[in-house]
């Protein structure tokens, strides 16, 4: 009778060829891995956002894992947005991210990167206000606790859509969750059309501070600049006014006048002016690659 050396047991063979099928399966996906990956990164940057199906056919794919696919959503979102902003800024695909934040959303109500990221990106660098804004809505029907989404629908409504009313309620919503002083402030001023760039700056700069994602982090940096040296001219003008009883044809006569040293560049390479209301413009309407090498007269 064979005697089995028991130092060395046998190892039955179907054990062996599950791991040499796992072997094979791991060379494949390796020898595969290159090639895709060199061939997703020849595609437009436009094209590097895949196709999602919509939410019910993913739920009823995904059994209880769809809230993990609203997250892995809206981080390709993020990895797509990031990847454009280093590579000479192309235009995103502003249609196909905002069908891929919707879907998020409707996965999970709860997922707040997909909120902020529509709210950081999608008002500013899209023109989609109305869209954000209804995502925003629909977020803050589920996340009742959370002041962030009516503080963000506050200053949409009224930065983007003048509605000081609509932006009054949201922020009355948003000071009764978190209490401070300004909060309530805000609400009050958003009744009537306040000093829009303060408000503005305020707002970013609160952004700014909640931001996790970098490249996000550095388009709201560059946005709070453009409207730091907004303000500083606005508050020349001011002091013009009150000098002089009337309002500057051009920015120039702020530094005949004293009032500034120099005309302050904009940070997204366009030039200030004034319009023909006597509010303070760019050329590059505080987005790069519109106009940003544009000039103006004053």
């Amino acid at each position: 009778m064979e005697r089995r050396n028991e130092a060395y047991p046998l190892v039955p063979g179907g054990v062996v060829k599950r791991v040499l099928a796992l072997l094979v399966g791991v060379g494949c996906l390796v020898a595969a891995y290159l090639p895709l990956t060199e061939l997703r990164d020849a595609r437009p940057p436009q094209a590097r956002l895949g196709f999602f199906p919509p939410a019910p056919v993913i739920k009823a794919l995904s059994a209880d894992q769809y809230q993990f696919l609203s997250h892995v959503i809206s981080l390709e979102c993020l990895f797509y947005f990031g990847t454009l902003t280093e590579e000479e800024r192309p235009v995103p695909a502003w249609n196909r991210l905002h069908e891929a934040l919707y879907t998020a959303t409707r996965l999970d109500p709860y997922n707040m990167d997909a909120y902020y990221f529509a709210q950081a990106v999608l008002t500013w660098d899209a023109g989609m206000v109305r869209q954000a804004v209804d995502l925003l809505e629909y977020g803050f029907a589920h996340r009742t606790w959370d002041w962030y989404l009516p503080f963000f629908l506050s200053f949409d409504y009224a930065y983007f859509l003048k509605d000081y009313a609509k932006a009054g309620e949201y922020m009355a919503k948003a000071a009764e969750l978190n209490p401070q002083g300004w909060f309530a402030t805000l609400a009050a001023r958003y009744l009537y059309e306040a000093n829009r760039t303060a408000l503005a700056l305020a707002y970013l700069k609160e952004m700014i501070a909640t931001a996790g994602n970098e490249a996000v982090r550095r388009q709201l940096m560059v946005r709070a600049e453009a409207f730091e040296r907004i303000l500083k001219i606005e508050e020349a003008i001011s002091v013009y006014k009150d000098r002089f009883h009337r309002l500057p044809r051009e920015l120039r006569e702020l530094v005949r006048a004293g009032l500034m040293e120099r005309i302050p560049e904009d940070p997204y390479g366009g030039s200030f002016y004034l319009d023909q209301e006597g509010r303070v413009r760019t050329t590059s309407k505080l987005a790069f690659g519109k106009g940003s090498h544009g000039t103006h007269q004053n």
